[in-house]
């Protein structure tokens, strides 16, 4: 792909005052619902008490580089459009669009994986025979699929009540509940599903599990996603490392012990990726003879999943949307906003290439088959982005060091290559395990699941090279933003 494009291909526009969303606290918890999606800890569950270094090692090798990397750049560089920003800025027009799309493609895959947890979840409290009916689930999900769009079409003001909803909801008070009631369980006698002994914190590596440590990755995703609503951040340059870092804690406080509650109650090898949470639940309750809170926890975690979704359509549109007019990537009808500035085309279609993969739960054998190859594919395309975004950061500090950095990651150069190599190493590690099939794909043949992800993470990765070869000049804003300026309320 060309540079074309790499800075400012026009006069720098000072758009209108706006009223700024997020302070603080408020970015904070939209970081943490992006980060908070506790489904994902059935996965991390299965290593039972080797979950605490696998999820340390997480945290501290994954998480806080990508949280310190999207806190320099996105201080650094406080736009609207994040990591497309960085990126761009770093090696050119045709790369920032690649990565932009690969965030946006990343949670148009996960939609139908995380309507795919709804729909299994609520229909667990109802009827669990339901889990297997692929039929049955298609259906919910291009339902709720379309609602949740129509709901972040309603603007940043909803989202931001949206996410505090989702956090509450969704993540802290079922993880709260679970694990009180797990500390009960063992208070009252009951023996841990789960080997306590000192050798059981070396997880077991064995072939079908390893996948899994990929999988898991992509519960820690996610951080860099602030920076692209920086337009509607209150001081970014101050206001986004503060909220990733409290983001991270948070992500500490809730997902440890949510997880090693799942492990307490369920025997590793019968834990259900996709429905242990309310599976956990039901057997903590059935034993406190309080049965009947196992629909009330199904009813808060699918109401706070729900309200993700309308996060995750609003972040990663609304970059993909500065991406194609700033570079002219898209063509004029993806580039539509309704009177709230949400990018209704690109919503639109983000909801209906959603709706078209939902069909996948029919062709993978298995509703767990499907979900797990889902969340294989995001976790490749996120990781891909990653290691895009790491070598933007080292990019910019020797190419722009006198653009002023509120915020550093610690040590200089030497801290800067520690930590971005790091999260460089972990990226490629993760893009590698995921090829190892795990007990979830039984009945999938090994051809077949490295062939699907193969091709499903080369096709979306390939998809923003059709815009690139048929787009024109017309395509491109006729007056675009200067990345280099700096907003007078960005420090």
């Amino acid at each position: 792909m060309s540079d074309t494009g790499t800075d400012a291909a026009g006069p720098a526009v000072t758009p209108a005052r706006a009223t700024k969303v997020f302070g603080v606290s408020g970015l904070a918890i939209l970081t943490f619902a992006f980060l908070a999606n506790v489904n994902t800890t059935p996965q991390l569950a299965k290593f039972g008490l080797g979950s605490i270094v696998l999820f340390l090692m997480a945290i501290f090798l994954f998480l806080t580089p990508t949280a310190m990397t999207s806190a320099e750049m996105g201080a650094a560089w406080p736009r609207t459009g994040g990591i497309y920003v960085w990126t761009r800025l770093a090696f050119g027009e045709g790369i920032g669009f690649i990565v932009i799309w690969l965030e946006w493609a990343n949670f148009v895959i996960a939609w139908p994986s995380l309507m795919g947890t709804f729909t299994l979840q609520a229909s667990y409290a109802v009827n669990p025979n339901l889990n297997d009916s692929t039929a049955f689930l298609v259906v919910c999900v291009v339902v709720i699929t379309w609602f949740a769009a129509l709901i972040a079409l309603r603007g940043m003001e909803v989202t931001k009540i949206v996410a505090w909803y989702s956090v509450l909801a969704g993540s802290v008070i079922p993880a709260i509940l679970l694990v009180a009631f797990a500390i009960a369980y063992l208070a009252e006698g009951h023996q841990p599903a789960m080997d306590i002994g000192f050798g059981a914190l070396v997880p077991d590596f064995s072939f079908e599990n390893i996948a899994f440590i990929s999988g898991a990755l992509l519960m820690f995703s996610g951080i860099e996603i602030a920076a692209i609503h920086a337009g509607d951040v209150r001081k970014p340059g101050r206001t986004i490392p503060r909220a990733n870092f409290i983001a991270v804690g948070l992500c500490l406080l809730l997902f440890l012990p949510l997880t090693l509650a799942i492990s307490i109650v369920i025997p590793s090898s019968k834990i259900n990726i996709v429905v242990g949470l309310p599976q956990a639940a039901d057997v903590i309750f059935s034993a406190s003879n309080v049965g009947w809170l196992t629909p009330v926890f199904c009813f808060l975690i699918v109401s706070g999943l729900v309200a993700s979704l309308v996060q995750i359509v609003n972040g990663p549109s609304r970059g993909l949307l500065v991406a194609g007019r700033e570079g002219g990537n898209l063509p004029p009808f993806l580039q539509k906003e309704n009177r709230r500035k949400m990018p209704v085309a690109i919503i639109i279609a983000q909801a209906t290439i959603s709706s078209i993969l939902s069909l996948g739960y029919l062709v993978l054998g298995s509703v767990q088959n499907a979900w797990f190859m889902f969340a294989l594919i995001q976790t490749n395309m996120v990781l891909v982005m990653y290691l895009f975004m790491f070598c933007a950061v080292i990019k910019l500090r020797y190419s722009r060091p006198d653009v002023n950095r509120p915020y550093e990651i610690p040590g200089k150069k030497v801290g800067l290559w520690l930590v971005s190599g790091v999260g460089m190493l972990v990226c490629v590690i993760g893009l590698l395990i995921g090829f190892f099939p795990t007990s979830e794909a039984n009945g999938l043949p090994t051809w077949i699941y490295v062939l699907v992800l193969i091709v499903g993470t080369a096709g979306f990765v390939c998809m923003p090279f059709i815009f690139w070869i048929f787009r024109k000049p017309s395509w491109m804003a006729n007056e675009v933003t200067n990345f280099e300026t700096v907003d007078p309320e960005a420090t």
